[in-house]
């Protein structure tokens, strides 16, 4: 009896590793380059990129030697320092809650037998 509760938390946890986000934000690239999340991602926000973003990721993640296309707007440099944060989206929080839900139930549910 004691496997089988051992095999069905097994499983839970690899449901839970398989389906949880591999990457919801690579703020380390931001802090490398010195820059806010914005100046590489389009308005829409992540993750779509913008010609400098793109650049980034072609160019094995360095911004050396880019020139913005004369059609390309150039964005203000900040004037201030920011500090670079986290940002999950709402697809990232809900899967995320909804996991911890289900792990929990399965935890009961296993604790109960």
């Amino acid at each position: 009896m004691i496997e089988k509760r051992l095999n069905l938390v097994i499983l839970v946890l690899a449901i839970f590793l398989l389906f949880s986000p591999i990457v919801s934000a690579r703020t380390d690239y931001a802090a490398k380059e010195s820059r806010n999340c914005p100046y590489c991602h389009a308005s829409d926000g992540p993750p779509q990129l913008n010609e400098r973003g793109a650049y980034y990721g072609m160019n094995d993640h360095s911004l050396e030697g880019f020139t913005p296309s004369p059609a390309s707007t150039l964005e203000p440099e900040p004037e201030e320092e920011h500090e670079i944060g986290v940002h999950m989206n709402v697809w990232d929080v809900g899967s995320l809650m909804f996991i911890f839900l289900l792990l929990m139930l399965v935890f009961i549910y296993v604790i109960r037998l």
